[in-house]
């Protein structure tokens, strides 16, 4: 009884055995079919506003101070000195491929110059050209004048410049010259210009 128990242990140790031995891991089979696409996720955080305004308009302010207070623009002085100039440096070529704009500014109101202000009733005049070209800068110069009027102290300007590919306007400030390349839209008004462009 005992060498039969023996045996029978012998025999089902040797199966293991030999299980174990000829066991091997099959090949991976192909891959299931695609699950259903789960929830939508919670909605990111909102980015940070782009700044307003175009890459082809830029804005040039004007509101002198002294000791830490504003000035204002002084366009009450009597002639010969009833005018001021602002100098100020812009890239080559950027002043004759643009049209420019000049806004006096009393609050609330902003006044296109050349032309009369309400404010004051005073006309005004522009000239503006080159003082001095070295690349890569030039330095721009726009004096304004006061040919009729008492003339009045502003809290200061802007000047809007608007860079242009071909550029066909022969006049500034809104005039009568050809506007091919503007916006159809009215230059003497800020307002307008302001909320055509997304300035500030």
């Amino acid at each position: 009884m005992k060498s039969i128990s023996r045996l029978v242990t012998v025999f089902a140790v040797a199966v293991a055995m030999v299980s174990v031995i000829s066991c091997k891991k099959g090949d991976t089979g192909p891959a299931g079919p695609a699950g259903p696409a789960g929830p939508t996720g919670p909605q990111g955080p909102v980015g940070p506003t782009g700044q307003s305004g175009n890459a082809n308009v830029m804005t040039y302010d004007y509101f002198p101070m002294s000791n830490g207070n504003f000035t204002g623009v002084d366009l009450s002085q009597p002639k010969p000195n009833n005018g001021i100039e602002i100098d100020f440096k812009v890239l080559n070529d950027t002043l004759d491929k643009s049209a420019w704009f000049v806004y006096l500014y009393h609050d609330p109101a902003w006044f296109a110059i050349p032309g009369e202000s309400l404010y004051d009733s005073s006309t005004y005049s522009l000239t503006y050209g080159y003082s001095d070209v070295t690349a890569p800068f030039d330095s721009a110069f726009f004096i304004i004048t006061r040919p009729t009027g008492p003339g009045a102290v502003y809290h200061g300007l802007r000047i809007v410049r608007v860079l242009l590919s071909n550029l066909f306007t022969n006049s500034t400030g809104g005039g009568s010259g050809n506007r091919q390349g503007l916006p159809n839209i009215d230059f003497r008004n800020y307002e307008e210009v302001k909320k055509y462009y997304h300035l500030q």
